[in-house]
């Protein structure tokens, strides 16, 4: 059976490997009819934490079911069903306080993270009636795989954020997830958004998203050279950011009531922080923020890191960490709130998602803006996701041709 797999830091390849077996009497076992490589493969792969040897990678798939164990009882043999990205560990006593940190942190990332993903001819799934998600009749397969993660992100940074309706809406980054978090957003009867990007087909499918009840505001950070409105003090704008500055603009000097942070650099923090309303402003964080290389490489050596004060010298040492500004968050005191989240998970999130898509007669499969055919192009597409050559790819397995 052929696998895609993780060989090492920065190194992937295609390998040989024994077909999956099922290992619980509540498992199944997959074939992949369509698959999606994710930013996350991206990460695991360039950025992440040590992985395990020739790893499968993969976890955006819609497929059919071809074995099951005999604790199954909501699916059956030949199914196609939507497999939730997110998978959290049922097993786990602590599942009931945080599904996906349940016993150890990330718990619910375990496709292609901790266990084998999809990108191989046939996978295993555990907890299959928690996990897998039937798709509504009517929803195209397309639509169905970018829930399985894409919109279950986008909906959890609405969710997370305590979107409202009336609320005016700051989506920073604007790539598949910010997309899904804009029409989230809608969802929760938000009037107004900003999203903020520079790819032409992602602003493109941001301003089509746009509705009479709530409008979608494009702002393009490398077009933008918007000054410092008048009154503000400097240190209000912690990274003298033309966003910010715009946003006050087109706010009255308020700022939004939501950010929605789905992407960006080190000092997308400080933007979303500066941005964001006194006394009730919410930052509803889901994008990954890589480990610096340096401290990385000093990690995995086995010397200890550093910390940012040194306790005897008080010097200021090198520390993977992110920035807050003082100013904007009142030193300490600005009654703004900052949540960061892995995305929900399991059956229970994807349906609620899929159904809702349907209702309101969204397609989300716009985000895909590149395709393949044969599962041997895998490897392509994820190195058009790293590259951002395409919002979206998708690949269609042909396994059952």
């Amino acid at each position: 059976m052929r696998a895609f797999v993780l060989e090492g830091r920065g190194k992937v390849k295609w390998m040989e490997k024994e077909k999956p077996r099922l290992l619980s009497e509540h498992g199944v076992l997959i074939m992949p009819l369509l698959l999606a490589p994710c930013t996350s493969d991206v990460h695991t792969i360039w950025q992440g934490s040590p992985k395990r040897e020739n790893l499968t990678l993969g976890h955006e798939c819609v497929g059919k079911i071809i074995e099951k164990g005999s604790a199954v009882k909501d699916f059956s043999v030949g199914e196609i069903v939507a497999i939730s990205a997110i998978t959290p560990n049922w097993d786990s006593e602590e599942v009931t306080e945080n599904e996906s940190h349940a016993g150890y942190p990330f718990s619910a990332h375990s496709l292609g993270k901790s266990i084998d993903g999809a990108f191989q001819e046939c996978f295993y799934l555990p907890h299959a009636d928690k996990n897998c998600g039937k798709i509504p009749e009517g929803l195209s397969l397309e639509d169905a795989l970018l829930c399985t993660d894409v919109l279950q992100t986008g909906f959890t940074a609405a969710e997370e954020g305590r979107v409202e309706r009336g609320n005016t809406v700051c989506v920073l980054g604007i790539g598949a997830i910010g997309l899904a978090a804009i029409f989230a957003a809608q969802y929760f009867g938000a009037s107004r958004i900003f999203a903020v990007g520079s790819r032409e087909e992602s602003k493109r499918l941001a301003l089509s998203m746009g509705t009479k009840d709530c409008p979608v505001e494009v702002l393009d950070y490398r077009e933008l050279r918007t000054p410092l409105p008048k009154g503000k003090h400097p240190l209000a704008n912690s990274t003298n950011s033309s966003i910010v500055n715009e946003i006050w603009n087109r706010t009255d000097g308020k700022g939004v009531d939501r950010v929605l942070l789905c992407g960006g650099d080190e000092y997308a923090l400080c933007e979303a922080s500066d941005m964001v309303k006194y006394g009730s402003g919410v930052v509803s964080n889901v994008a990954y923020f890589g480990a610096d290389e340096d401290i990385v490489t000093e990690e995995l050596s086995g010397r200890p890191l550093r910390y940012l004060i040194d306790e005897e010298e008080r010097e200021k040492k090198a520390v993977d960490a992110l920035y807050l500004p003082k100013f904007s968050l009142g030193k300490g005191m600005a009654g703004k709130s900052f949540v960061f989240s892995l995305s929900k998970g399991g059956r229970t999130h994807l349906e609620k998602i899929m159904k809702i898509v349907k209702e309101r007669n969204f397609h989300p499969s716009a985000f895909f803006t590149k395709s393949y055919r044969g599962m041997e192009n895998i490897e392509a597409a994820l190195y058009d996701m790293k590259n951002r050559e395409a919002v979206k790819v998708l690949v269609y397995t042909d396994l059952e041709r």
